[in-house]
């Protein structure tokens, strides 16, 4: 049985919801005007020659056009990708700060794209249908509850944490991981990467705690101390955590099943002794 509270909004999550939708507006009057306007454009009036005529352009073998510059800039990439790729196993020590730089641009790109097309009509639709489930499976809970509706204390943003991240042991298992691998990716870019602990430190804490401080409370203290000293990355504190908590369970069910082989091999081993007498 799951009660959900309903109430009137915190007064930052109405906010939010003020902002985009004010922000949706927007995209959907632009969104609108360009469509309009292409679509005018295109088709053009009825009975004149305002408009580009599609009839013409359907017979136009769009195919075999792409082909022409699709095939040379095939053949150089082809051509060009062992060197490509040559030189950045050999400079590749120099050219991480670049490829960094790149990586960044691209991902800074991609995610105001993505936040661009999600705000139109068609991804608002597509992305509600995403996220619906999880977030109604995130507001029947209480942490859920208490950061949307104004009915009582804000959650902490442990338990907040706690909330959302994975309980079974194969979740557990590559939450962990990831957040050792993070800890530890300071070790690519020295000197940089210890500025990088700095920030992620805290967050590290957050969610070790979530995670297991039912089984081990100082393991995230832990996980804080690991991101701030220096050469202290490589200390899978996550790991530790996961290893305590499953690792008996995991250990007690290989003895279980060895002591099994074991009987019942021994009863083999006394069938075939009872058979030869």
């Amino acid at each position: 049985l799951k009660i959900n509270l309903l109430g009137t909004h915190r007064p930052e999550i109405a906010a939010l919801i003020n902002l985009g939708n004010a922000w949706f507006g927007v995209v959907d009057v632009v969104t609108d005007t360009v469509v309009g306007t292409a679509t005018h454009m295109v088709g053009g009036s009825a009975g004149g020659n305002n408009g580009l005529d599609l009839a013409k352009w359907k017979d136009l073998p769009v195919v075999k056009l792409l082909l022409v510059p699709t095939v040379p800039l095939a053949t150089v990439a082809v051509v060009c990708a062992p060197i490509v790729v040559g030189v950045l196993i050999v400079g590749i020590p120099f050219l991480l700060p670049l490829l960094l730089l790149l990586l960044s641009i691209t991902l800074t790109i991609g995610t105001l794209s993505s936040a661009l097309y999600f705000s139109t009509r068609q991804g608002r639709t597509k992305l509600h249908h995403l996220l619906e489930p999880m977030y109604l499976t995130f507001l029947t809970t209480h942490s859920g509850q208490r950061i949307i509706y104004d009915v009582g204390p804000r959650p902490s943003p442990q338990s907040l944490a706690k909330a959302v991240l994975p309980t079974g042991m194969i979740g557990k298992l590559i939450t962990s991981l990831l957040i050792d691998f993070i800890g530890s990716a300071s070790y690519l870019i020295p000197l940089l990467g210890e500025a990088f602990d700095l920030t992620w430190a805290p967050t590290s804490m957050i969610l070790v705690g979530a995670l297991y401080d039912d089984i081990m409370p100082n393991l995230k203290y832990v996980a804080l101390m690991e991101e701030l000293l220096p050469l202290t990355d490589w200390i899978p504190s996550a790991m530790l955590g996961w290893v305590r908590e499953f690792g008996p369970g995991i250990l007690e069910e290989w003895r279980g099943r060895v002591q099994g082989m074991k009987t019942a091999g021994r009863r083999e081993k006394e069938a075939l002794v009872h058979m030869m007498r």
